[in-house]
């Protein structure tokens, strides 16, 4: 008898993890690997560096696999794992059309709809992002809502991630607070038990943000994401996939990645090649395109949910809904375009905070203070050179640096001419080359961890 483990929907929103040797099955990796005997998969392993996160099925690690969307984990009488793929159920969604007011009557029945269904003050990460700001409008009572931001440049409350939250908040009338972060190296720990050599390391920062949020709520508390809704919106766009070498456009990784050249694994491509090969023609859709994109990174995403639900939160999102996801991506182009439809939704109703000609700072600096703050720990050569040429690892750890004095370097280089000069002069790094090596650093923590609890094993 063939015994149903797990099947995912069509996003695979919430990741299965299984290892095909062992037959252990879980939603969290760290549960199906089998640290004494841990390999590394080459392909898995590379592609890893080069996505930042798993894909294709594959996790860096050697038997330990994820199921892709719209299958099914079966477990024999042998105790032998299979996995069954189910129709796609996007095809069923691409010839519908829908317009504007039809989408967002859409919308708001399934946000009241789950307002109904829960009780309890609704807690809404707010940003200065309009899929947040719009599920704080669909939002039937208002009174309900605890709204909470958290600011990213270099004074936290003059980001526009708080500044456009607070004045929207106001508008609405709705109960908003800033929560200070840039403390969230101190929890690698933590984001290693829930997330372990699935992805890299860079969601962080929203376990330190859910800490702060926990005790000023009440436990349990529904809670209500954007997960997902610019990609539907229209922030994502991806280019034509013309070969397997474009596969990689797919990944969306805004440079949060390492870089498979260094690594000391032999560099295999046969799954990018098949699924280029079984995908081609429907990713001539560019609707489709975006659906995949989200697929590849769904293994990342999830954090977005899990780390909240890990604090005792209830989260929902509207946007993991495929009927949702179906009506706002077949909205006209010109409309997606640039998001020009949510864009006129809160001009029309006085909620467009960009025309306010309030000041914001729009420049991320978080990752640069989280640095500065809270130094991590340089990573271990000796673990890493088993797969990643050491000198990468160190050109890394020489560039995680980034003191006050570095502070102010950065602002001179910025300067035309006088940074340009000084740069000559070999008198300073930018940004950009710290940043580099901090992305990559994210990427090998994980690995280094779990040859860390291999070592330990044995």
């Amino acid at each position: 008898m063939v015994k149903l483990l797990f099947e995912t929907d069509w996003l695979a929103s919430k990741p299965v993890f299984y290892n095909e040797k062992t037959g252990k099955a879980s939603h969290n990796i760290n549960e199906v690997i089998d640290y004494s005997n841990l390999e590394f998969d080459p392909e898995g392993f590379n592609n890893f560096l080069d996505f930042g996160y798993s894909i294709l099925e594959q996790t860096p690690l050697k038997h330990v696999k994820f199921l892709r969307h719209s299958s099914r984990l079966l477990q024999g009488n042998s105790g032998t794992l299979s996995v069954e793929y189910l129709d796609d159920p996007v095809e069923k969604w691409l010839d519908r059309s829908y317009g504007e007011a039809d989408a967002l009557d859409l919308l708001e029945a399934k946000v009241r709809n789950w307002e109904h269904s829960c009780t309890g003050d609704i807690i809404i990460p707010t940003s200065g992002g309009y899929d947040s700001r719009l599920l704080n409008v669909l939002i039937e009572d208002k009174t309900r809502i605890r709204s909470f931001s958290y600011g990213i440049s270099k004074i936290q409350s003059h980001s526009s991630e708080v500044v456009y939250a607070k004045q929207f908040s106001e508008i609405l009338g709705t109960r908003w607070e800033q929560i200070p972060i840039g403390d969230f190296h101190l929890y690698f720990d933590e984001w290693d038990r829930l997330f372990g050599a699935s992805t890299h390391a860079h969601g962080m920062y929203h376990i330190e943000f859910y800490r702060k949020i926990s005790p000023e709520v009440k436990g349990g508390n529904p809670f209500l994401s954007g997960i997902i809704g610019d990609a539907w919106a229209g922030s994502v766009t991806v280019s034509d996939i013309e070969s397997p070498r474009d596969v990689k456009l797919l990944g969306y990784t805004h440079g949060i990645n390492a870089d498979s050249s260094v690594s000391l694994l032999p560099l295999q491509d046969w799954r990018v090649k098949e699924y280029f090969a079984n995908n081609r023609e429907r990713l001539r859709d560019s609707r489709l395109r975006v659906i995949e994109a989200m697929r590849f990174k769904i293994i990342l995403l999830c954090y977005l949910m899990i780390v909240p639900r890990s604090f005792g939160f209830q989260p929902w999102s509207p946007f993991l809904d495929i009927e949702v996801a179906m009506a706002l991506l077949n909205l006209p182009p010109e409309r997606r375009h640039n998001r020009q439809w949510q864009k006129d939704f809160f001009h029309a109703r006085g909620l467009d905070t960009e025309a306010m000609r309030l000041y914001a700072n729009h420049t991320n600096m978080l990752d640069l203070y989280a640095l500065r703050r809270r130094p991590v720990q340089p990573l271990s050569v000796p673990l890493l050179r088993e797969v990643v040429k050491p000198d990468y690892i160190e050109w890394i750890n020489r560039n995680l640096h980034y003191s006050y004095t570095q502070s102010l370097l950065d602002d001179i280089l910025k300067i035309r001419k006088v940074g340009g000069a000084l740069r000559r002069l070999g008198l300073g790094k930018s940004r950009n080359e710290i940043l580099k090596a901090y992305f990559a650093y994210l990427v090998l923590k994980p690995i280094e961890k779990a040859i860390q609890s291999r070592e330990k094993e044995r």
